[in-house]
């Protein structure tokens, strides 16, 4: 027999027997009295009708205690179907009504449970959505502007090369600078050809790196001595402070170079003439960072977010008039997290910083 069923059963027998009593003791009490000579046959008759009058009152209100419990599991049970699955039944009996409300709080959960899990689908779906658009207009902006910066150079070697082409009246020299002007333009053409090739290689998931131990500061002192007829072009005076003489990262040595080639370059070709380029080197127990610091034009506060973006420019620090393909930043920033490091920017006032951070790795003497 069930659980309920013997609850059943006990607030019967309670009944029976608290009504039981009740009755004798009318008996006993109707017995001794003679109440407007009424026969002791109409006397068991009011006792009984009595005695069942209290014992359904007893019955009924021993088992409204379960009807409540059973209208809480019916209103919960309303609850969740009309979507509110963070309700929880009160579990009070260890029977069917126990089991019920168990399994009410199960259902509940489950259905919270598909709810958010339709929500992250939803939202997978959406990112998903996001990232295929996303990438249709990197591949739609990459080739507006790959045109745009092929097209430039290209419209000006074809013009002079008409020219050459289709006037005989020209001179020795004019020729000579047309061709120059053709010559330097075709250079430029193919630098940005090798910077779009390189970037689309280290864009590529399974790219090959070979890693090799590199002193990062013998690195940065023997780039800075190869830039100095750089520097003294442009009456830069590079300024260098490195903590320690040895310090190590694991990388791959022409990766590693390309990105403060680039870095170089950069603060050469935004910093003013006749002021300093820092290059700064400091160190932790983790990590090695490198700081290039030129002094000109701030970058633009909304500029600085997007300066690694392949092809971006900002009319203050990435103009096109500068020769720059829109590709250098994107490349370092591309090889950076090839290594695992890291690479920003900062700019205030005069002065701009590129930041690198890179794993430091322990050499035991």
């Amino acid at each position: 027999m069930s659980s309920f069923r013997w609850r059943l059963l006990i607030n019967l027998i309670i009944s029976y027997i608290m009504t039981f009593l009740i009755y004798s003791a009318m008996i006993i009490v109707l017995e001794s009295f003679d109440i407007f000579g009424i026969s002791i046959e109409i006397k068991y008759f009011i006792s009984f009708i009595i005695s069942l009058i209290i014992f359904l009152i007893i019955f009924f209100d021993l088992m409204n205690i379960t009807l409540k419990y059973l209208k809480v599991l019916s209103n919960t049970i309303q609850e969740v179907t009309a979507g509110d699955y963070h309700v929880e039944a009160p579990i009070e009996y260890d029977d069917e009504l126990g089991l019920l409300a168990a399994n009410i709080n199960a259902l509940a959960k489950t259905l919270h449970d598909k709810e958010k899990e339709s929500e992250i689908l939803k939202e997978n779906e959406r990112l998903a959505f996001d990232a295929e658009r996303n990438a249709e207009k990197q591949k739609n902006d990459l080739i507006t502007n790959v045109a745009h910066d092929l097209r430039t150079p290209l419209t000006t070697i074809v013009g002079y090369l008409e020219l050459i082409k289709n006037n005989d009246q020209l001179s020795i020299e004019d020729i000579q600078k047309y061709s120059t002007v053709a010559y330097e333009k075709s250079k430029r053409l193919q630098t940005m050809m090798d910077d779009l090739f390189e970037f689309t290689s280290l864009d590529q998931a399974n790219v090959k790196i070979h890693m090799t131990t590199l002193n990062i500061s013998e690195l940065l002192l023997q780039m800075i001595d190869e830039f100095y007829p750089n520097f003294q072009e442009h009456h830069l005076t590079p300024v260098v402070k490195i903590s320690q003489p040895n310090l190590y990262i694991k990388g791959d040595g022409q990766l590693i170079a390309r990105v403060f080639d680039n870095l170089l370059s950069n603060a050469i070709k935004y910093g003013e003439d006749n002021h300093e380029i820092k290059i700064e080197v400091l160190n932790d127990d983790d990590n090695i960072t490198i700081k290039i610091m030129n002094y000109g034009h701030p970058i633009a506060a909304e500029d600085l977010p997007y300066i690694f973006d392949k092809f971006y420019r900002s009319d203050s620090s990435r103009s096109s008039s500068t020769g720059g393909t829109g590709l250098g930043l994107a490349i370092a920033k591309n090889i950076v997290h090839i290594h695992n490091g890291e690479i920003f920017a900062t700019s205030h006032k005069e002065k701009t910083t590129f930041v690198v951070v890179l794993k430091k790795l322990h050499i035991e003497n």
